[in-house]
């Protein structure tokens, strides 16, 4: 599948902004007696300040100076938006892979290409793709969120369960379980957590957007994503699988008490649920995803960001020099595995103490192994307008689980949001 494109006007823009940008040439990072250079950067992450302090630590004619904001669904990306219309918008900003291309559309991040001409091959390609939108860069990568499988060692050891290689014997298991305890619950289905079911249907096969010149196909009901859909939906219906909030706390409460025994997550998971479920170290384990068929090499994944450019960056150099740093200096991307737990872009650092270590809290097990195994990319492009579809898609599966109504009807009412948002933007659509 090709990558996304954008509409006609929004190219415009696009160019608009590389000539404003000037990224190969304009911005100092500071030289002679001129003063350091600051930059102010957003994110959300652990270790995220922390790594920064240690780039100002070693970069005495740069300073960073980074604000925590709230996760982008949750209200950062809101804020950024707002922080370019008053003119304070900062001029880096953690931006997820999913929302890159809605910024990009709204002319928010400012296209990179040239100042990345000799760093790609520090990088996943797979990463490049997640950050290029109409052949355009538009961040540096960070990190990748392969899925796998988090599961309790020790309540599959009580019951006799193992890793299943595929979905139909995950479901079986799921069925053992809750006939042997029927307090338990073999997993978890999160409605709130759009990109959480976007990772199992990308898994699948199953995606969503295509693109042709400026025309865009928008199909939430095809067959693969289908599979999703029923699968799950029987689950439900047999009440096999619990359901709660995304990161909530009864969630982390369930899985620290074992009530649920197995979640598909995303490396990035491991950071989490160490610290908000410590009472269960040394129980929980890492397998790789179930697949739709044995020997199918998908694992679908989940978040991944990169630092871009904003929009009104003035310091497009020095700019440039940070996001590099940060997504592939082995100390700074240490930091991150270590707080975070993300599963670096840079292809060097696959040889990190930090992903090649023991965790006491899995039980001594090197989980990133499971990891590097998983991150093949699967065929899957996001659309235009994501913002609106993961809104659309949280609340109407949401609706549908409480409501008791078919989660296929649910995506489709999703596709009619997505196209609606898309039509008011001036984006053509195809008739599918």
């Amino acid at each position: 599948m090709r990558r996304p494109s954008v509409p006609r006007r929004a190219l415009a823009a696009f160019a608009a902004l590389a000539a404003f940008a000037g990224v190969a040439s304009c911005g100092s990072a500071g030289g002679g007696g001129a003063p350091p250079t600051t930059l102010t950067f957003w994110g959300w992450a652990p270790g995220y300040q922390e790594a920064t302090a240690l780039f100002n630590s070693a970069h005495p004619r740069v300073h960073v100076e980074f604000r925590t904001i709230s996760p982008g669904s949750q209200g950062g990306y809101a804020a950024l938006q707002t922080a370019v219309k008053d003119g304070t918008a900062p001029c880096l900003v953690q931006m997820g892979y999913e929302s890159l291309p809605s910024f990009v559309a709204e002319g928010t991040l400012l296209p990179i290409s040239q100042g990345v001409v000799g760093e790609r091959v520090q990088y996943s390609e797979s990463a490049w793709q997640q950050t290029s939108v109409a052949g355009e860069v538009y961040g540096f990568p960070v990190d990748l969120g392969p899925m796998a499988l988090f599961y309790r060692r020790d309540v599959y050891e009580r019951y006799g369960l193992k890793p299943e290689a595929t979905w139909q014997d995950f479901a079986a298991d799921a069925a053992r379980l809750r006939q042997a305890a029927p307090e338990r619950h073999l997993t978890v289905f999160t409605p709130d957590d759009p990109w959480w079911f976007t990772a199992l249907t990308a898994q699948a096969g199953g995606s969503w957007f295509d693109v042709k010149g400026h025309t865009w196909k928008v199909n939430t009901t095809g067959p693969n994503a289908t599979k999703v859909t029923a699968y799950w939906q029987s689950l439900l219906d047999k009440d096999l699988v619990k359901t709660e909030k995304a990161y909530s706390d009864d969630l982390f409460a369930d899985l620290q008490n074992g009530t649920i025994a197995a979640l598909p997550a995303p490396a990035w998971f491991s950071g989490l649920l160490t610290r908000n479920a410590a009472g269960a170290a040394g129980q929980w384990a890492v397998a790789p995803m179930p697949r739709w068929s044995a020997g199918d090499a998908a694992s679908g994944f989940d978040g991944g960001s990169a630092t871009a450019l904003v929009k009104g960056c003035r310091n497009s150099e020095a700019a440039l020099e940070f996001a590099n740093w940060f997504g592939r200096d082995r100390k700074s991307l240490e930091i991150l595995v270590d707080k975070a737990g993300i599963y670096p872009a840079a292809i060097t650092a696959d040889t990190l103490p930090a992903l090649n270590r023991p965790d006491p809290y899995f039980g001594d097990q090197v989980i990133f192994d499971v990891f590097r195994t998983a991150r093949s990319s699967t065929d899957w492009a996001w659309g235009p307008v994501m913002n609106e579809t993961s809104a659309a898609l949280s609340a109407e599966l949401t609706k549908a689980v409480a409501n008791r109504t078919p989660l296929r009807t649910a995506l489709q009412t999703v596709r009619d949001r997505t196209v609606e948002a898309m039509r008011s933007k001036g984006i053509e659509i195809a008739a599918n």
